[in-house]
Order: structure tokens, then C-alpha cells, then sequence
């Protein structure tokens, strides 16, 4: 029979625990040595128990305090991704259908939950999108924070959660994407779907963001296996 090491049972125990308390980010699990006393076992043990879980972003873990209960991490999302595209399991137009799917998730969701503000930051960026048409670097920028306000709009944590942590990969084929764009007509495809989408969230359409959201994937996708194709 497998034995389990006791820093990994310590572990399971202190998941289990932020479950069945119903503890949230921040709030305070017992300190190392009341778990040693709990389970009778060295402080070692402990300690390499909720280094781990720390090292997976589930706690936080600092000197001469409690361990505490972590936010959501975008670290694991980000590894993952990158991972992925370092050994070749992972190409650009694989991040692409992935954000595809998110991306509009996110768009809907945000037409129904956006606040007035996220709203007005919305107008502003789709503005500002439309005065950039043509300038890969420029547009690049606001098109990050277009994207990053849609999240945060949606109201779904663990959504806005992984969209923050393939940002920068997502921010790399947004401008390899955008460097694709061939002519003004093009351009003009691009600077449309993001007034469309953005036109959906503040009108609180969620079936005309999301159409927007689609559109503006499939224009992006085109361009890169259009890419793909004539090399």
C-alpha cells in the first residue's frame, strides 16, 4: 500500500479546514505549533506541509506569523501557459481558441454586471481604440486594458482570475495578431469588433457583447492561419 508522508496528510487537513470553515482570503489558519500539537507531529513536518501548499498559492505563509488563506493566484495559470509554449505543446493559435472561449464569456457576463464606472472606462478605451487604428503599439497598450476592464466587469473571480494569468501571453498574440493586419480595411475590422463588444457591455446586451467578442476572435484568428498558411 502507498503510504502518504505525514507533511502531506498535514496538508490535506489544512485544505479540508478553509473548507468546512468557510475561511476567505486573508483570514488567519492555527499557527505552526498549534498544528504540531494538533496532530503531534515535529514542526518540521508542519512546516513543509504549508510550504507546499503556499508553493500551489493556496496560503500565504510569512516568518513569526499564521499562515493565512490566499487570494485567487494567476501565478499557476501564467506557469501552466508558458510551460506549454516553451516545450511546443503549446502554440500561439492554441492560446488564441482558448481566449476565444473566456473572452466571450467575459464579455457577456460584464453587459450584465458592469458598474457605471467600468462602463465609462469601457467608452473611454473604445475611444481611444478607435483614434489608435493602425498603431500596433499604441492600440496594443489599450487593447491590454480593454480586455483586462472586460474581465474584472464580468464579476466572476475565478474568470477574471485566468484571463489575468495568460495576460501576458494573451498580450503577446494581441500583437502578433495586430502586426498581421495587412490594410485599412483590415484595420477597420479590428477597431470595429471592439466598439461593437464595448458597445454591448454599457448598452447591457449581453448577446451583442458577446457576438462582438466572437467577431473580433474570428477576425484575429483568420489573420493568424491566414499567417500560418503562407509560410
Amino acid at each position: 500500500m502507498k503510504q502518504v508522508r505525514i507533511s502531506d496528510q498535514v496538508a490535506d487537513y489544512i485544505v479540508r479546514l478553509i473548507l468546512e470553515e468557510g475561511l476567505g482570503p486573508g483570514d488567519a489558519l492555527p499557527s505552526e505549533s498549534e498544528l504540531a500539537r494538533q496532530f503531534e507531529v515535529s514542526r518540521p513536518a508542519v512546516r513543509e506541509a504549508t510550504n507546499a501548499l503556499a508553493g500551489r498559492g493556496l496560503i500565504t505563509v510569512s516568518s513569526g506569523r499564521s499562515p493565512t488563506v490566499s487570494a485567487l493566484a494567476q501565478a499557476p495559470f501564467a506557469n501552466l501557459m508558458n510551460h506549454g509554449l516553451a516545450i511546443g505543446q503549446v502554440r500561439m493559435l492554441d492560446v488564441m481558441n482558448v481566449r476565444r472561449g473566456l473572452e466571450e464569456v467575459a464579455a457577456e457576463l460584464a453587459a450584465l454586471n458592469r458598474s457605471p464606472e467600468q462602463a465609462a472606462e469601457l467608452k473611454r478605451l473604445a475611444a481611444a481604440l478607435g483614434a489608435a487604428r493602425g498603431d500596433v503599439e499604441t492600440f496594443w497598450r489599450l487593447d491590454i486594458q480593454f480586455h483586462k476592464t472586460l474581465a474584472e466587469a464580468s464579476g466572476n473571480h475565478l474568470l477574471a482570475s485566468l484571463l489575468a494569468g495568460i495576460s501576458e501571453v494573451a498580450s503577446r498574440s494581441t500583437r502578433s495578431g495586430l502586426s498581421l493586419a495587412r490594410n485599412a480595411e483590415e484595420w477597420g475590422v479590428i477597431v470595429e469588433v471592439h466598439l461593437e463588444t464595448a458597445a454591448g457591455v454599457i448598452a447591457g446586451d449581453p448577446g451583442r457583447a458577446r457576438t462582438g467578442m466572437a467577431a473580433h476572435f474570428a477576425s484575429a484568428i483568420g489573420r493568424f492561419e491566414r499567417a500560418l498558411t503562407q509560410n
